[in-house]
């Protein structure tokens, strides 16, 4: 889980098909001086998990992922310029059983990812 260290959750609201979030990453997180030293990048993964975080959130369930159908990077964040996050999450179906989603990350105007996919709901 990457709450509460690599971002907060400063804004969020959720609704029978949409879940909307405002994240702020964490610039100083131990894992920029890793990834990468001189200019700070929050890896993709990191993005994809944040996406599944929020999902779990709003339903107050753990998930684990189901399929990935499309996962597109458009853009990278560096926290130490800009440590913002829009998240927009279309739930397209949400049973007892799974979630299926269209999500993106937004950061200054620009579309960090683009992600859709699903999520088996666990007990």
């Amino acid at each position: 889980m990457l709450v509460p260290d690599l971002y907060r959750i400063l804004s969020h609201k959720a609704e029978a098909e949409s879940i909307r979030a405002e994240i702020e990453i964490d610039a100083t997180h131990e894992l920029f001086k890793g990834h990468f030293p001189s200019v700070p990048v929050l890896p993709g993964v990191c993005m994809v998990q944040c996406v599944k975080e929020l999902i779990e959130y709003s339903i107050q369930k753990k998930t684990r992922l189901d399929k990935a159908d499309t996962i597109k990077f458009l853009s990278m964040l560096n926290p130490a310029e800009s440590n913002m996050v829009s998240a927009e999450i279309a739930l397209k179906e949400h049973t007892e059983a799974r979630v299926v989603f269209q999500a993106s990350l937004k950061s200054n105007n620009q579309v960090l990812l683009k992600y859709s996919g699903s999520l088996f709901i666990l007990n």
